[in-house]
């Protein structure tokens, strides 16, 4: 298609100089042989005014590149706003058309499988050829290393390190690099007090704002946060001053156990890290509701922030909120290991609502996509869940699982269930069921007389039978 737009275009430029250059030249009073005065002219004579330019002749061409360009700006606007369903929509519409933008696809799609968690998808978006060159591995390679270490590429690890470093040398000034030489480190040759050699000999009061808070959250992922409380004397009044910085320190000091100075450093801040803070306080010190408020302030503010999901769960169970707690549980993100837990927490919680049939749905994916239907969590709900849809024979042989694991409750269920044939319809009647209390008669009684058994057959009238019959004595003739 390129060759033959190139073609016309010298086509048409070719014929302009043999019909239009003469005349043109002629109109100016100069022959097309004679070029005497044509340097003096200089400057006089113009170009010829091309009807078409290159876009306008391979509108498609261009089209589609434009059209591409605009669904990439808004993959871009969906990853930065955590909208990865969207993003991955628009991406996968457009990774199957082979053009220029095919490393920046790969690109998106590595960081949207990271995002996801699925490591090795990530790798191998990250690993195609066009991604390894310059510029575009510097683009990708902090998260290929990261990713590396993840699924235990020790060999190329150290290599896509290595030349991350080299390509990204003027974004990696100061303590910058700490972080993934840390973890690199870790993965490559660690040994004893690894986390604690990027604090070693480090003033953090002498760092500027933003070297300070980058050590401080390094601080908190490698567990060192009693390195930087240790200097807490020291740190400036502008540093003391920046709400994140603030933020950071609060959560060290809530780490090691010193509340009190963690709630004044963070008393007057409002980001969802800090309302988790106080929420989790307010639970060490038995305020429920203080704390649920709290948590759910964290959510309004980020609304997928797994910490104020975490701990909004077990506060909504004790403080019976069912139907908060059954939101709760369904944004919860998890993991494919931890997915069959969700689905057993949003059961529990829809039991408790009433809405019975849903959660036995629900009840019903975990046997269908896992073994762990039996398990004595599942079955106690889906017992529960029988028992107030009437159905028997299915609550006696959930109530059996469950007995068959040592729960003691399910067992007098299946007692019951036994003897009772309408059971399940019984224990849902409101009013007071009428029942004697017999056994606590027998229990009061003080009875010490002997029971007197009376004798029907005398024993030694058996005997005598018996001796007739076999001959038990010898007869005094044998004698």
């Amino acid at each position: 298609m390129k060759f033959w737009i190139l073609l016309s275009i010298f086509t048409f430029f070719s014929l302009d100089s043999k019909s239009e250059a003469s005349p043109s030249l002629k109109a100016v009073g100069i022959n097309a042989i004679q070029s005497d005065g044509i340097k003096e002219r200089r400057g006089e004579f113009k170009p010829p005014i091309s009807i078409y330019d290159l876009e306008e002749m391979n509108k498609v061409l261009f089209s589609e590149m434009s059209e591409q360009k605009s669904e990439l700006k808004k993959v871009k606007y969906y990853l930065l706003n955590g909208e990865v369903r969207l993003a991955k929509m628009y991406l996968f519409k457009i990774s199957r058309t082979q053009n220029k933008l095919r490393p920046v696809i790969f690109r998106y799609l590595g960081i949207l499988s990271f995002v996801d968690g699925d490591f090795k998808k990530t790798y191998e978006y990250l690993s195609i050829p066009e991604l390894q060159k310059i510029p575009h591995f510097s683009k990708i390679c902090i998260v290929k290393t990261l990713t590396g270490i993840v699924l235990n590429k020790i060999n190329q690890l150290q290599k896509d390190w290595t030349e991350c470093k080299e390509q990204n040398s003027y974004q990696f000034q100061g303590n910058r690099d700490l972080w993934i030489e840390t973890i690199v480190q870790l993965k490559i040759k660690p040994f004893v007090g690894t986390t604690k050699i990027p604090f070693k000999n480090l003033k953090i009061a002498a760092l500027d704002a933003e070297e300070a808070k980058l050590m401080l959250k390094l601080a908190l992922y490698l567990n060192q946060e009693q390195l930087i409380i240790d200097q807490m004397n020291e740190f400036s009044f502008d540093q003391l001053q920046d709400e994140e910085f603030r933020e950071l320190l609060g959560q060290a000091l809530f780490r090691v156990g010193k509340f009190a100075k963690a709630y004044r450093f963070i008393e007057d801040l409002k980001t969802p890290n800090v309302e988790n803070i106080k929420g989790n306080l307010y639970s060490l010190r038995n305020k429920y509701e203080l704390a649920y408020a709290q948590h759910k302030l964290a959510l309004d503010q980020k609304q997928n922030s797994q910490n104020a999901l975490e701990r909004l769960l077990p506060l909504a169970w004790l403080l019976g909120d069912w139907e908060g707690g059954s939101k709760y549980a369904e944004n919860v993100i998890t993991s494919p290991q931890t997915q069959i837990n969700k689905y057993t927490i949003m059961a529990a919680f829809l039991m408790q609502k009433g809405e019975y049939n849903q959660s036995n749905q629900i009840l019903g994916k975990i046997s269908s996509d896992s073994k762990k239907g039996t398990e004595i969590e599942v079955s106690q709900i889906a017992g529960f869940n029988s028992m107030m849809l009437n159905k028997a024979n299915l609550a006696k042989k959930h109530a059996y699982q469950s007995c068959y694991q040592f729960d003691l409750i399910s067992c007098w269920l299946l007692f019951q269930l036994t003897q009772w044939d309408q059971f399940p319809s019984t224990i849902k009647r409101e009013e007071t069921l009428p029942h004697k209390r017999e056994w606590e008669n027998l229990v009061n009684e003080d009875r010490n007389q002997p029971l007197q058994e009376k004798n029907y057959i005398n024993q030694l009238d058996i005997e005598e039978l018996d001796d007739k019959l076999i001959q038990l004595m010898p007869s005094s003739e044998g004698n």
